[in-house]
């Protein structure tokens, strides 16, 4: 049976999963005094470990870089962490507070953390080879990647979110040809609008990508020698290699069989509270209302959400106050162009674009009257990474500009966050 601590430090805290945001929870609980048992139970073979250079730098580099740990098994025993790898969690019996693992044994908690991430999202394409489509999500998919691109010389990748980009962009580098077929009109559909898309398109096809819009795969065939036959819009084609980045899928089957509300994620609030006081979830696998986003509940996939959200969790757990809520930020590497995301860019809305020397910053500001000064609401940084430091301070603030003022490229942001901090020391207003 569970102990049932009264004192949130001393409570055994158990995490399901061994991710960003689970390394976040057990770094944070014991940062902030948490003096309780924590045991954390990842299904990998290694523990927490960086995801974002998997797509870039791992893809591409001469040599297999190390892997960026977040939490050594060294580092766990030195912060009285139990860390086990390889073991899964088969059911979570909430009236009890244990977790079943798959090697028979039965593990009670006080508190108890969903942070299960994701798994790629797989196709079913006609065709006797869809079982040799490729993904990526963890270090095994990435070594296994990075050996066909090594091998091979013609590329075939399915969807065109950050993955798939990231993907196509280190293929290149390693002169593999690369077809990319999306569904949709445009690039990142679900995540950006369309300006940022045709951006994106632009870096692509500048770096020698065939992107192919509004297109799909309807057939997939062995070939001899490992090959493959792809019927693209009608035209057969040869691959080397076929990758597919066409979303995540939360892992949150043991949450749902265990009775927790689930819609495309455990349902929780922004630190992770769900409707069992003792059970709480966060990073991909979590679904809620950020306060800065649109009405509605999502799961934020990003490693800054995963690193934010886990400390907000452990914080939760120990019952202190919330810290204030950052605006979502994520990045992502195209060949030798940075992009950086802040915020919810409304698809709606007309941005300010701030543009020069092969830079780009666009900024969409609070739905008020033209020459209105308003706050900053989001912002996408094209090799300008200077400007998000900024333009997050800005936010931060609450520093209010106008359009015309925040459209004058001559006019710095870093001029205009220090107007503010002046305008606030003489009780002035923002302009």
């Amino acid at each position: 049976m569970a102990y049932h601590s009264t004192n949130p430090l001393l409570s055994r805290v158990v995490i399901v999963g061994a991710g960003q945001a689970a390394a976040a929870v057990a770094k944070t609980l014991r940062a902030e005094g948490h003096r309780g048992e924590i045991m954390m139970l990842g299904a990998e073979r290694v523990g927490p470990y960086e995801r974002p250079p998997l797509s870039k730098a791992w893809l591409s580099a001469e040599n297999v870089p190390e892997i960026a740990a977040l939490l050594e098994k060294s580092e766990a025993g030195q912060s009285d962490v139990d860390l086990r790898t390889g073991v899964n969690v088969t059911r979570i019996d909430r009236p009890s507070c244990t977790v079943h693992v798959d090697d028979g044994s039965e593990i009670c908690f006080d508190r108890l953390v969903i942070a299960t991430g994701g798994r790629a999202r797989r196709l079913a394409v006609p065709g006797d080879a869809s079982d040799q489509i490729a993904y990526l999500r963890t270090i095994d998919d990435a070594l296994h990647i990075r050996r066909g691109l090594k091998a091979g010389k013609r590329l075939l990748l399915i969807g065109g979110g950050w993955i798939g980009l990231e993907t196509a962009c280190s293929a290149r580098k390693l002169g593999v040809d690369v077809v990319l077929v999306e569904a949709a009109q445009r690039l990142c559909e679900r995540t950006v609008p369309a300006i940022v898309g045709e951006r994106l398109l632009g870096i692509q096809r500048s770096l020698g990508v065939d992107v192919r819009l509004g297109a799909g795969i309807e057939q997939l065939s062995k070939l001899p020698g490992g090959r493959y036959a792809a019927s693209l819009s009608g035209v057969r084609e040869e691959f080397d290699l076929v990758v597919a980045g066409v979303g995540m899928v939360a892992n949150d089957e043991l949450a749902a069989e265990a009775g927790l509300p689930c819609a495309g994620g455990v349902l929780c609030d922004v630190e992770g509270r769900t409707v069992d006081p003792h059970v709480f979830a966060c990073g991909d696998v979590a679904s809620f209302e950020h306060p800065s986003g649109p009405i509605g509940m999502r799961r934020l996939e990003s490693w800054d959400n995963a690193q934010q959200q886990g400390a907000a969790c452990a914080r939760a757990i120990l019952g202190k106050r919330a810290a204030a809520h950052p605006l979502p930020w994520f990045w992502s590497d195209q060949g030798d162009v940075n992009i950086q995301i802040l915020g919810f860019p409304n698809a709606t809305a007309t941005p300010v674009v701030r543009e020069g020397d092969g830079k780009a910053t666009l900024v969409w500001l609070e739905e008020h009257a033209a020459d209105e000064p308003a706050q900053i609401v989001a912002a996408v940084c094209i090799n300008a990474p200077a400007d998000m430091p900024i333009l997050r301070r800005m936010w931060q603030k609450g520093v209010r500009v106008d359009r015309k003022t925040l459209a004058v490229q001559e006019v710095s942001l870093k001029s205009l966050l220090q107007r503010s901090a002046g305008a606030a020391r003489n009780g002035g207003a923002n302009t």
